[in-house]
């Protein structure tokens, strides 16, 4: 059992969605209302997150989508950005390439050779990736008036070449790996938590833990929509008493309310998730009463630390068959909740 916290990180992925809106004109992209989700004059989305967080005196780091500027302009994102520092969050930079159909026209004409749009890193080469890189640090800058240090990839999509383009962009620090969701590019990068020094960047993955079901394993990733408290308090007691930090744990500010759409493709409205917050509630409960166990930090507070102790410790962590029934239960109540169909 370790005698010292382990780190512990809530990290926070906040974009607009493109919604289909490349190859369905008719479906705009959702920005700011869809991180938001106002449900009877309160957010139930970033909102309620900022406020989950505050009430337990917790810190996160926000990984914040900037190539949508490309479409929306800066305003929207900057007042996100702006609501996010002034509750004192740590605010670093996430990109999904898609946008960049917005900032280069000829790009259309590739969906009439590739109808389905490309959302990913791994097919460029690491002088464009490091290009886009500096582009979205440019972009970031001017939304936040700061430079950021970290940076997390659209659908967690990973190779070795991303890490090179980073290198060129002068960015040291990622959260990019997240095996329970997307498999990397080269076996090497299948990587489960801890901190690797990858090609000069050090890497904190997004943690992914092992599901122990009969006949075979199952590997998810650490996150509010996927995993039951009873499965996140499992790895993270875990973790600690293997002393195997940080935990990266993944959330979006649209987990937290239901998005109701009266027709495909149309402007939607929100309520609140009750199952995922109340989830967060306790993840961040726990978290606040057990200091001694758990040290919740962000990428900016802990980089130099992290820096100069990567461990290249690779643990795999597992959770727990009680936490399994529980998100079955509490899955099933979902549909109820959404008023769909089971």
């Amino acid at each position: 059992m370790s005698s010292v916290p382990i780190d512990v990180c809530l990290s926070v992925d906040v974009e607009f969605s493109i919604n289909n809106a490349l190859t369905n004109p008719e479906r705009p992209p959702l920005g700011a209302d869809w991180v938001y989700g106002k449900s009877g004059g309160h957010s139930q989305g970033l909102g309620f997150l900022l406020d989950c967080l505050d009430r337990y005196g917790l810190k996160g780091t926000f990984f914040t989508e900037v190539f949508n500027t490309y479409h929306f302009g800066d305003a929207p994102m900057a007042s996100i950005v702006h609501d996010m520092l002034a509750r004192g969050q740590d605010v670093q930079l996430h990109l999904h390439p898609v946008w960049l159909y917005y900032k280069f026209p000829p790009w259309r004409d590739e969906l009439r050779r590739r109808p389905r749009p490309r959302d990913i890193f791994t097919d460029r080469d690491s002088d464009e990736i490091a290009d886009w890189l500096r582009d979205g640090i440019d972009i970031l800058g001017r939304l936040s008036g700061r430079r950021p240090i970290a940076f997390r990839s659209g659908n967690l999509n990973v190779g070795r070449v991303l890490y090179q383009g980073m290198r060129k962009a002068g960015i040291g620090l990622a959260s990019n790996i997240g095996v329970g969701l997307s498999a990397p590019l080269e076996d090497e990068l299948m990587l489960f938590g801890g901190l690797h020094s990858i090609d000069g960047v050090t890497e904190a993955p997004v943690t992914t833990y092992r599901m122990p079901l009969p006949g075979r394993d199952r590997l998810l990733l650490l996150t509010a929509t996927g995993s039951a408290f009873a499965e996140m308090r499992a790895v993270l007691d875990a973790a600690h008493r293997l002393g195997a930090g940080p935990v990266v744990v993944l959330l979006h500010p649209h987990d937290f309310r239901i998005a109701v759409q009266s027709t495909p493709g149309s402007h939607p409205d929100y309520r609140p998730d009750p199952v995922r917050q109340r989830r967060l509630e306790r993840l961040c409960a726990y978290l606040g009463k057990h200091p001694e166990r758990f040290r919740v930090t962000t990428f900016a507070e802990s980089a130099e630390r992290w820096q100069a102790r990567q461990t290249n410790r690779n643990p795999l962590l597992t959770g727990s068959l009680p936490g399994l029934a529980s998100r079955m239960i509490e899955n099933k109540l979902l549909p109820l909740i959404r008023g769909l169909p089971q």
